[in-house]
């Protein structure tokens, strides 16, 4: 039998905070950076396709590790990461590797001109709004890394290439900088400790800044957020008037836009009368993208807590669950990577949020919605949207769909 050798992909994710222009040090208000108009972003047949199944990948996530705390993962981190290995991988493994993240059908070339495409307009979509992203390759020179995979990982992904061994502290500090360095420090470590096992870590840094399109009130109180449990918790509660609220199968919905509105945070309550367990096991992709494509208009008065907290969590077993196994097994074919045979070994994914009233500090998912027309009322009624009980949250590009990032509030 042939050797068969580990390796890692590491899905990172960060997330920046209030205010920020693409492309500048993210810690300056950018008050002077000229305006661009939102523009939305045009997608083929084929890429709308890949876009929802991307979007349905990570509800399908999300579901899989859901639990009675915060929570928060980056979709579209993890199935950037997960495309650049895919292209590492042949027969079987490709096909399980492609259907899993919601491309049956599709070929590697379609899926890497997707991403190429949605994250280079994502980065250029508002100089206000901080997006950033990068990608690495760890590689032990042993094993053989295939020039034609490094090659197709720089065209489509960017990524950089560096020689590591696994065995050293030398390594975990350099890949620990890296990930401080392309988080701006919110993410400062993804490796505890060397790792004999492992020949190869990818490794995606997503990160994002905005500041919010509306004003929140000015006094901040302390008010009751009722936990998952039941009990009652002091926060600091957000206020502000909106324009726009949907309902659909027992859930309602906010859309807070940030700079020039083409990135958007939307707050998803479930009915009060429903447990909130059971409401999120039944909610969707389908579901979101009707709620984002029924907007109407409507006078919402907004309670949102201030809230912060980071998330770690190992996606291995969710990711067998969902179809990959064969990808973390010995028979995985990994031909088109390196001269060894490799397997996957570990994925996981650590992340952070910042929400406040200056803007939020948060990762990213990839959603897309389709263009319907909505019911818009004709008076606007006037509705109390007070997030004091456990919500979940996402945060999208606006024209697409295309979600960054999925999270929930519970304690």
């Amino acid at each position: 039998m042939k050797k068969t050798v580990s390796f890692i992909a590491v899905c990172l994710l960060a997330i920046g905070t209030l205010c920020a222009c693409n492309k500048q040090n993210p810690d300056d208000p950018g008050n002077d950076v000229p305006d661009k108009p939102f523009e939305p972003i045009t997608l083929t047949k084929a890429e709308r396709e890949i876009n929802t199944a991307s979007n349905q990948f990570g509800f399908d996530v999300y579901h899989k590790i859901y639990a009675g705390n915060n929570i928060l993962i980056s979709p579209l981190s993890l199935s950037l990461a997960l495309a650049m290995t895919a292209n590492g991988a042949e027969g079987k493994t490709a096909e399980d590797m492609l259907s899993t993240l919601g491309f049956a059908g599709q070929n590697k070339d379609d899926m890497n001109s997707y991403y190429q495409k949605m994250v280079t307009a994502l980065l250029e979509a508002d100089p206000k709004t901080t997006f950033e992203v990068a990608n690495s390759i760890w590689a032990d020179e042993k094993i053989g890394v295939k020039k034609s995979f490094t090659d197709i990982t720089k065209k489509y992904y960017l990524s950089e290439v560096y020689p590591a061994d696994f065995k050293t502290q030398a390594t975990v500090d350099k890949i620990n900088k890296w990930c401080s360095d392309k988080t701006h420090g919110k993410i400062p470590t993804i490796m505890d400790a060397p790792n004999p096992d492992l020949v190869m870590a990818l490794v995606n840094a997503l990160y994002f800044k905005g500041t919010w399109a509306f004003d929140f009130d000015d006094k901040i109180k302390k008010e009751d957020f009722t936990t998952l449990k039941g009990s009652k918790s002091k926060v600091e509660m957000m206020t502000a008037k909106l324009n726009a609220y949907a309902e659909c199968d027992g859930f309602s919905m906010v859309s807070l836009p940030y700079g020039n509105r083409t990135f958007r945070m939307d707050i998803i309550l479930p009915s009060k009368d429903e447990d909130f367990a059971k409401a999120i096991a039944r909610f969707d992709a389908s579901t979101y993208q009707s709620l984002c494509r029924t907007m109407a208009e409507a006078n919402v008065n907004l309670k949102l807590p201030k809230f912060t907290f980071d998330y770690n969590t190992t996606l291995t077993d969710v990711l067998m669950e969902l179809g990959m196994s064969l990808a973390f097994s010995d028979s995985a074919d990994f031909s088109a990577m390196a001269e060894k045979a490799l397997k996957i070994s570990m994925v996981k994914q650590k992340t952070f949020i910042d929400v406040n009233e200056k803007g939020t500090e948060a990762a990213a998912v990839t959603y897309i919605g389709m263009a319907t027309t909505a019911f818009r009322p004709e008076e606007p009624r006037t509705v109390d949207f007070f997030a004091d009980r456990p919500f979940l949250f996402t945060i999208r590009e606006n024209s697409t769909g295309a979600v960054l990032f999925i999270g929930q509030k519970v304690n």
